[in-house]
Protein backbone atom coordinates (compact mmCIF):
# COMPACT_ATOMS: atom_id res chain seq x y z
CA UNK A 1 0.00 0.00 0.00
CA UNK A 2 1.35 3.45 -0.66
CA UNK A 3 2.49 6.24 1.33
CA UNK A 4 -0.84 8.61 2.15
CA UNK A 5 0.38 12.40 1.95
CA UNK A 6 -2.14 13.49 4.87
CA UNK A 7 -1.93 16.97 6.79
CA UNK A 8 -4.53 15.98 9.27
CA UNK A 9 -2.10 14.29 11.86
CA UNK A 10 -0.03 17.62 12.31
CA UNK A 11 -3.13 19.99 13.37
CA UNK A 12 -2.62 19.63 16.79
CA UNK A 13 0.73 20.92 16.23
CA UNK A 14 0.32 24.01 14.62
CA UNK A 15 -0.53 25.93 17.56
CA UNK A 16 3.39 25.32 18.51
CA UNK A 17 4.10 25.72 15.41
CA UNK A 18 2.51 29.26 15.36
CA UNK A 19 5.04 30.10 18.40
CA UNK A 20 8.35 28.16 17.03
CA UNK A 21 7.50 30.53 13.85
CA UNK A 22 7.86 33.91 15.95
CA UNK A 23 11.09 32.59 17.96
CA UNK A 24 12.52 31.62 15.16
CA UNK A 25 11.99 34.89 13.54
CA UNK A 26 12.94 36.64 16.71
CA UNK A 27 15.90 34.81 16.66
CA UNK A 28 16.98 36.35 13.15
CA UNK A 29 16.39 39.70 13.65
CA UNK A 30 18.07 39.49 16.65
CA UNK A 31 21.43 38.26 15.71
CA UNK A 32 20.78 40.72 11.96
CA UNK A 33 21.19 43.49 13.92
CA UNK A 34 23.89 42.40 16.25
CA UNK A 35 25.79 40.69 13.48
CA UNK A 36 25.38 44.28 11.34
CA UNK A 37 26.62 46.35 14.02
CA UNK A 38 29.71 44.33 14.99
CA UNK A 39 30.22 43.21 11.30
CA UNK A 40 30.45 47.10 10.85
CA UNK A 41 33.19 47.80 13.95
CA UNK A 42 35.14 44.74 12.13
CA UNK A 43 35.09 46.31 8.54
CA UNK A 44 36.50 49.36 10.15
CA UNK A 45 39.13 47.61 11.58
CA UNK A 46 40.30 45.62 8.53
CA UNK A 47 40.41 49.23 6.66
CA UNK A 48 42.20 50.73 9.37
CA UNK A 49 45.38 52.61 8.94
CA UNK A 50 46.87 50.60 12.06
CA UNK A 51 47.90 46.68 11.16
CA UNK A 52 47.28 45.92 14.79
CA UNK A 53 44.07 46.67 14.23
CA UNK A 54 44.03 45.48 10.60
CA UNK A 55 45.07 42.14 11.73
CA UNK A 56 42.56 41.68 14.71
CA UNK A 57 39.92 42.09 11.92
CA UNK A 58 41.15 39.79 9.42
CA UNK A 59 41.77 37.05 12.09
CA UNK A 60 38.18 37.37 13.31
CA UNK A 61 36.73 37.47 9.84
CA UNK A 62 38.96 34.30 8.90
CA UNK A 63 38.40 32.60 12.42
CA UNK A 64 34.03 33.28 12.05
CA UNK A 65 34.10 32.62 8.11
CA UNK A 66 36.39 29.17 8.31
CA UNK A 67 34.82 27.68 11.35
CA UNK A 68 30.81 25.79 11.39
CA UNK A 69 28.26 27.78 12.43
CA UNK A 70 27.97 24.25 14.55
CA UNK A 71 31.16 24.25 15.98
CA UNK A 72 30.20 27.59 17.59
CA UNK A 73 26.93 27.03 18.67
CA UNK A 74 28.36 23.85 20.76
CA UNK A 75 31.29 25.79 22.33
CA UNK A 76 29.39 28.39 23.72
CA UNK A 77 26.47 26.16 24.57
CA UNK A 78 28.41 23.00 26.25
CA UNK A 79 32.04 24.49 26.86
CA UNK A 80 31.65 27.69 28.19
CA UNK A 81 29.64 26.13 31.46
CA UNK A 82 32.70 24.28 31.75
CA UNK A 83 34.42 27.74 32.58
CA UNK A 84 31.65 28.68 34.78
CA UNK A 85 29.92 30.99 32.01
CA UNK A 86 26.21 29.22 31.81
CA UNK A 87 23.72 31.18 29.42
CA UNK A 88 20.24 30.09 28.35
CA UNK A 89 19.80 27.99 24.84
CA UNK A 90 18.17 31.35 23.15
CA UNK A 91 21.18 33.48 24.78
CA UNK A 92 23.79 30.86 23.19
CA UNK A 93 21.97 30.65 19.75
CA UNK A 94 21.84 34.79 19.08
CA UNK A 95 25.25 35.23 20.22
CA UNK A 96 26.78 32.28 17.88
CA UNK A 97 24.10 33.35 14.71
CA UNK A 98 25.65 36.96 15.39
CA UNK A 99 29.20 36.38 16.17
CA UNK A 100 29.11 33.96 12.64
CA UNK A 101 27.30 36.33 10.65
CA UNK A 102 29.57 39.36 11.96
CA UNK A 103 32.41 37.57 10.00
CA UNK A 104 30.08 38.12 6.80
CA UNK A 105 28.80 41.36 7.22
CA UNK A 106 32.07 42.25 8.11
CA UNK A 107 33.25 41.32 4.27
CA UNK A 108 30.18 42.84 2.73
CA UNK A 109 30.45 46.15 4.50
CA UNK A 110 34.18 46.45 3.68
CA UNK A 111 34.09 45.70 -0.01
CA UNK A 112 30.98 49.01 0.18
CA UNK A 113 34.35 50.97 1.53
CA UNK A 114 36.03 50.03 -1.18
CA UNK A 115 34.01 50.86 -3.67
CA UNK A 116 33.67 54.45 -2.41
CA UNK A 117 36.63 56.32 -3.14
CA UNK A 118 39.23 57.91 -0.84
CA UNK A 119 38.52 61.44 -2.05
CA UNK A 120 34.94 61.11 -0.66
CA UNK A 121 36.89 61.49 2.53
CA UNK A 122 38.89 64.22 1.70
CA UNK A 123 36.39 66.20 0.77
CA UNK A 124 34.07 65.83 4.18
CA UNK A 125 37.10 66.22 5.76
CA UNK A 126 37.52 69.85 3.74
CA UNK A 127 33.88 70.51 4.70
CA UNK A 128 34.84 70.15 8.14
CA UNK A 129 33.21 66.81 8.92
CA UNK A 130 33.93 64.71 11.83
CA UNK A 131 34.62 60.85 11.68
CA UNK A 132 31.30 59.57 12.66
CA UNK A 133 29.58 62.45 10.89
CA UNK A 134 31.67 61.48 7.51
CA UNK A 135 30.55 57.80 7.90
CA UNK A 136 26.54 58.68 8.71
CA UNK A 137 25.93 60.83 5.99
CA UNK A 138 28.58 60.92 3.57
CA UNK A 139 30.24 57.18 3.65
CA UNK A 140 27.52 54.52 4.63
CA UNK A 141 24.58 55.91 2.32
CA UNK A 142 27.20 55.07 -0.67
CA UNK A 143 27.86 51.82 0.99
CA UNK A 144 24.59 50.71 1.31
CA UNK A 145 24.07 51.47 -2.26
CA UNK A 146 26.54 48.90 -3.04
CA UNK A 147 26.21 46.30 -0.70
CA UNK A 148 22.44 46.26 -0.67
CA UNK A 149 21.82 42.57 -2.53
CA UNK A 150 24.29 40.68 -0.92
CA UNK A 151 23.23 42.22 2.33
CA UNK A 152 19.85 41.25 1.53
CA UNK A 153 21.34 37.38 0.82
CA UNK A 154 23.14 37.34 4.10
CA UNK A 155 19.84 38.46 6.39
CA UNK A 156 18.10 35.56 4.53
CA UNK A 157 21.39 33.03 5.04
CA UNK A 158 21.04 33.96 8.80
CA UNK A 159 17.57 33.21 8.82
CA UNK A 160 18.23 29.70 7.38
CA UNK A 161 20.78 28.90 9.71
CA UNK A 162 18.66 29.72 12.75
CA UNK A 163 17.89 26.00 12.13
CA UNK A 164 20.79 25.53 13.55
CA UNK A 165 19.47 26.50 17.08
CA UNK A 166 17.58 23.52 17.66
CA UNK A 167 20.89 21.79 18.45
CA UNK A 168 21.03 23.96 21.81
CA UNK A 169 17.77 23.34 22.53
CA UNK A 170 15.69 26.47 20.81
CA UNK A 171 12.29 25.37 20.12
CA UNK A 172 12.18 27.14 16.83
CA UNK A 173 10.97 25.83 13.85
CA UNK A 174 13.55 22.76 12.96
CA UNK A 175 12.63 21.92 16.91
CA UNK A 176 9.53 21.98 15.84
CA UNK A 177 9.71 19.85 13.25
CA UNK A 178 11.97 17.46 14.66
CA UNK A 179 9.55 16.85 17.59
CA UNK A 180 6.52 16.84 16.18
CA UNK A 181 8.12 14.10 13.27
CA UNK A 182 8.55 11.98 15.96
CA UNK A 183 5.63 12.50 17.68
CA UNK A 184 2.87 11.57 15.02
CA UNK A 185 5.46 9.64 12.66
CA UNK A 186 4.63 11.80 9.93
CA UNK A 187 7.43 13.05 9.06
CA UNK A 188 6.99 13.92 5.68
CA UNK A 189 4.39 15.89 6.14
CA UNK A 190 5.99 18.14 9.15
CA UNK A 191 9.42 18.42 6.91
CA UNK A 192 7.37 19.64 4.00
CA UNK A 193 5.51 22.45 6.80
CA UNK A 194 8.67 23.09 7.77
CA UNK A 195 10.37 24.34 4.61
CA UNK A 196 6.98 25.74 3.79
CA UNK A 197 7.45 28.45 7.37
CA UNK A 198 11.03 28.82 5.93
CA UNK A 199 9.98 29.49 2.50
CA UNK A 200 7.22 32.30 3.60
CA UNK A 201 10.20 33.92 6.16
CA UNK A 202 12.60 34.30 3.21
CA UNK A 203 10.24 35.41 0.85
CA UNK A 204 8.91 38.35 2.87
CA UNK A 205 12.25 39.53 3.94
CA UNK A 206 13.38 40.11 0.45
CA UNK A 207 10.20 41.31 -0.38
CA UNK A 208 10.59 44.10 2.67
CA UNK A 209 13.92 44.45 1.50
CA UNK A 210 12.69 45.04 -1.98
CA UNK A 211 10.47 47.50 -1.15
CA UNK A 212 13.02 49.24 1.32
CA UNK A 213 15.39 49.86 -1.58
CA UNK A 214 13.28 51.04 -4.02
CA UNK A 215 12.05 53.80 -1.41
CA UNK A 216 15.79 54.36 -0.33
CA UNK A 217 17.04 54.60 -4.05
CA UNK A 218 13.79 56.74 -5.07
CA UNK A 219 14.31 59.26 -2.78
CA UNK A 220 17.52 59.62 -3.61
CA UNK A 221 16.99 59.96 -7.15
CA UNK A 222 14.18 62.53 -6.08
CA UNK A 223 16.83 64.54 -4.45
CA UNK A 224 18.88 64.61 -7.39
Amino acid sequence: MGYTFTLRAIYPYLGELAHAAWLTLGLSLLSIALSLVLGAGVAVLRRSASRPLRVVGTVYVEVMRNTPLLVILYIIYFALPGLGLRLSSFAAAVIGLSLNSAGYMAEILRAGLIAVSAGQFEAAEAQGFGRFQTFRYIIFPQVFRTIYAPLGNQIIAVILASSLASAVAVDEVTSWMQTTGSTSFRFFETFVVAAIVYLVLCQLVNIGRLVLGRMLFRQEEGVR
